[in-house]
């Protein structure tokens, strides 16, 4: 067969596998908006914001219901949502920031900043652990109870009384005693990213709220991401529970004082695609350097041997290779996906509002498995 016919044959067949690959994508991306879109017109969800793109192409924008059941604004680009446990790789990405600077040593015991950790106890043991260190913090090995074991109230109160400060927060936890002795065991630990903050704070004498702007929301040109939404803007969705505005959201309450570093951020689709940019683009936006190489490495690796979940993501390896890399987040009746496919360069975030969490589930194993078709191969 002659030279240019094999060519003109492999040129078809490249044009046609390109095409099947788009109408797939097309057709995973409106699965994605037709799954969030049954559950707002069904009055489960109040609002929603859906983004999928890759590198600088966006793919999917939408924007779905409203602000509130108090307020029938529809919600746009500006809106603010919490995002709750999807604040942990934002949090991973500052602290990271501060090692690389050489401004925190990531294996330090965090006694050095905070002396109560020095006499920790492990539960029914009267013998002193060594403090936990910011790795085995970011990774939840570091012993601090876990909401996923259960809490006490006293326990609850440190990472959901929004009235706190940070410092009483990690007060009252430094109180506590080690599910076990850091390094030992993984447990996924709220109470643990708000001992993080506060070593942060200590170390740099800067707020967290200052550290995410400087190390993180600046570099990325993030305007609507903060730990404290102003109270003045109204443009903040809430969800509802029993009928009403669910106030545990954490900027209803009054004082509001905790930054819960772990779960209390507030951000938009398009800020957090910019956070999902910056990691596909090997820690890069555009021109700027946000997390050199090595940082970005081991932002996507996985310390623990056995443990899927790293340094603020749980990832997905092939051949020791990140391949996927996730987090979810539930706080109050605001809930939140952010997952980033390293080879199909893909992302997908979608935030919402529940009107009641008794639908949670159903809702999230629904969404999470459109938002895994629309980044997937």
């Amino acid at each position: 067969m002659p030279r240019y016919r094999l060519v003109l044959i492999s040129a078809v067949a490249l044009l046609l596998q390109t095409g099947a690959a788009e109408l797939r994508l097309n057709a995973d991306s409106s699965r994605l908006e037709q799954t969030v879109s049954e559950f707002v017109d069904s009055r489960k969800i109040v609002g929603a914001q859906i983004l999928v793109g890759e590198a600088d192409q966006v793919l999917v924008e939408r924007y779905l219901g409203i602000r509130s059941i108090d307020d029938p604004t529809p919600i746009d680009a500006a809106t603010q949502f919490c995002i709750g446990s999807c604040s942990k790789p934002f949090a991973s990405a500052i602290l990271l920031s501060l090692a690389e600077k050489e401004r925190l040593p990531l294996e330090s015991p965090i006694s050095a900043w905070i002396p109560e950790f020095e006499n920790a106890r492990v539960e029914g043991s009267n013998t002193p652990a060594q403090a936990p260190n910011l790795l085995q913090l970011l990774a939840h090995r570091s012993g601090i109870y876990s909401q996923k074991r259960g809490m006490n109230r006293r326990q609850a109160r440190w990472i959901r009384d929004f009235r706190l400060t940070l410092e009483d927060s990690v007060t009252g936890i430094a109180t506590e005693k080690l599910l076990a002795h850091p390094g030992d065991e993984y447990a996924y630990s709220g109470a643990g990213y708000c001992v993080l903050g506060r070593v942060a704070e200590i170390a740099t004498r800067s707020s967290f709220e200052s550290l995410l702007q400087s190390e993180i929301a600046q570099p990325l040109g993030l305007g609507r991401t903060s730990y404290f939404p102003d109270p003045a803007d109204p443009n903040i969705a809430s969800g509802s529970v029993d009928g009403a505005i669910n106030q545990a959201t954490p900027h209803l309450s009054r004082p509001f004082n905790l930054p819960l570093v772990g779960g209390s951020l507030y951000s938009t689709a398009r800020d957090s695609a910019r956070f999902a940019r910056m990691i596909l683009q090997r820690g890069r936006f555009g021109r700027k350097e946000v997390l050199n190489l090595d940082t970005h490495t081991k932002f996507l690796s996985l310390p623990f041997y056995g443990q899927r979940y790293g340094l603020g993501w749980s990832v997905i390896q092939e051949n020791k290779r990140p391949v996927q890399i996730s987090h979810s987040g539930a706080l109050a009746s605001s809930r939140a996906t952010i997952r980033i496919h390293m080879d199909t360069g893909r992302y997908a975030i979608v935030y919402y509002t529940l009107a009641d969490p008794k639908d949670s589930s159903e809702i999230q194993q629904s969404v999470n498995r459109a938002i895994i078709r629309a980044v997937a191969p």
